[in-house]
């Protein structure tokens, strides 16, 4: 059958997901290095390649949008972090932080019991966005602030490629964290091109 191949691909994606986070549990991971920064811009690199061989084989205008995978990519490393050194809490994306209408639905969210600990939002870029980016997130922060004070945001931007950065912003490395400055991720190849590890919100986040 022609479409059995495909199928067949498509499911293994979800056993092979399952598959990379046992063996990522069962893995001497050192976090005060880049190793967890580098298997996840591996992981977008791959992805955005085969979004753009997809885009020239088919003849068409735009890619799939990679901000999803990039939040369920993070999700998946901060889940194994989580296991590994802090089991008591979860983390969840889109999980809204009250059941209430009009209440965030942060992108990651990382929970003790009932009580929300942090939100990440996660963004590819800030080039679309790039003269409100930061009082949209502060008023996604205060809103997080009004139901659970002590809870902390941050926020996570794959690349500054295409638009200035967060400069020198004060906050960089502690609420707002940027993998790669100056290049595209399929440009990546390897952890000298980091900017700043995502290992560094790991250690911000407690």
């Amino acid at each position: 059958m022609p479409n059995t191949k495909y199928l067949e691909a498509l499911d293994n994606l979800h056993i092979t997901l399952k598959s990379s986070y046992t063996d990522f549990i069962n893995k001497d991971i050192d976090f005060e290095n880049f190793e967890i920064s580098n298997y996840l811009l591996e992981r977008m690199r791959q992805y955005y390649q085969t979004q753009y061989d997809n885009k020239v084989f088919l003849e068409k205008s735009y890619i799939i949008n990679g901000a999803d995978f990039f939040t369920e990519q993070l999700l998946f490393f901060m889940k194994i972090y989580l296991a590994k050194k802090h089991p008591e809490l979860k983390a969840f994306s889109e999980k809204q932080i009250i059941p209430k209408r009009g209440m965030i639905r942060p992108d990651i969210s990382i929970w003790k019991d009932e009580e929300v600990v942090a939100i990440i939002e996660c963004k590819t870029q800030l080039g679309w966005n790039r003269k409100r980016w930061e009082i949209d997130f502060n008023e996604r922060e205060n809103k997080l602030k009004k139901s659970f004070k002590n809870a902390k945001a941050f926020l996570v931007v794959l690349t500054a490629e295409n638009w200035g950065g967060f400069e020198d912003n004060e906050l960089l490395g502690k609420k707002y964290f940027c993998l790669l400055k100056d290049k595209w991720v399929t440009k990546y190849e390897n952890e000298h091109d980091i900017y700043i590890p995502i290992e560094k919100l790991f250690n911000q986040i407690f």
